[in-house]
């Protein structure tokens, strides 16, 4: 969720574009391929990185560095069913 553990909202307001951005990668063609098992979502006036489960098995490292930058910015964490997730 794109604000913090303290209801801030976080910044850059950008965030998570660029974080989108971060974990695709380039097709042969040189055009960018986005991750099918993240996604971008805007709840509540705010913005979220929605990260599919599945991703922790296909690619672990990406799935880590994600979960990473949520624990290290005390941003909020929610499952599929809005409950908060404690790290």
């Amino acid at each position: 969720m794109g604000q913090t553990k303290e209801g801030k909202k976080f910044r850059p307001s950008d965030w998570a574009e660029r974080l989108y951005y971060t974990v695709a990668s380039y097709g042969k063609n040189g055009r960018i391929v986005f991750n099918p098992l993240v996604n971008l979502n805007q709840e509540d006036n705010s913005k979220c990185f929605v990260i599919n489960a599945i991703l922790q098995d296909k690619d672990p490292m990406i799935y880590d560095f994600l979960v990473d930058f949520a624990v290290s910015n005390e941003l909020e964490m929610r499952d599929q069913n809005r409950n908060l997730i404690q790290l």
